[in-house]
């Protein structure tokens, strides 16, 4: 019962985007002429396609990739509320600002990710795919990400994230180099642990 309401749940739009052309086409009122409601009708039916393509396109995709949905949407989340928190100190937020260059990244992510999951799709059952998926992954949560993490910088005076952090995300940011960025945090966790057990001796 429970996956039954969860699947009319999922499919209420669709019902809802076929079924309006449909009432209409079959209403019996006089007030409205057949040849009316028959132009509605199709034209309601044309123009609801490529809307419940993309729906269809968006469900099955959220479905296949919720942790990735949920981790996006959650870096966009903490870099609005880190980056509004950066402007109210520095005296330059602005609402209209803030609305626009969020959506400005939403934007941006959504048209980047698309793209270029498109070009994962010739290799999309080979290892080669599920490689290139996961660093257009990465690559698309380092964006929102990379933002929040400069903000708290700035906020914390340089003490949060670490300098070793921030230097391989800079680095990252000018050679695109993934393996690089994630060989750099490990040497400085690497080094860090060392001070610390260093100034723990003595």
């Amino acid at each position: 019962m429970k996956k039954i309401l969860q699947w009319l749940i999922k499919v209420k739009l669709k019902i809802a985007i076929w079924a309006t052309p449909l009432v209409l086409l079959f209403y019996f009122d006089d007030r409205i002429h057949l040849r009316d409601r028959i132009y509605y009708f199709f034209l309601a039916f044309f123009k609801s396609i490529p809307l419940l393509m993309l729906y269809s396109y968006f469900s099955m995709w959220k479905d296949k990739n919720e942790f990735f949905y949920a981790g996006i949407c959650t870096a966009l989340l903490i870099n609005a509320l880190v980056g509004g928190v950066y402007h109210f100190k520095a005296g330059t937020f602005s609402i209209k600002k803030f609305l626009v260059k969020n959506t400005e990244m939403v934007f941006i992510i959504v048209a980047v990710y698309i793209s270029l999951s498109l070009l994962s799709i010739p290799l999309d059952e080979s290892e080669m795919g599920k490689i290139f998926k996961i660093v257009v992954q990465l690559t698309t949560l380092l964006y929102p990400v990379s933002k929040t993490l400069k903000n708290a910088f700035i906020l914390t005076n340089g003490k949060y994230p670490p300098q070793f952090i921030m230097k391989a995300l800079y680095n990252y940011e000018r050679e695109g180099k993934l393996k690089d960025f994630f060989d750099k945090i490990n040497k400085g966790m690497t080094e860090n642990n060392k001070e610390g057990k260093e100034e723990e001796n003595n």
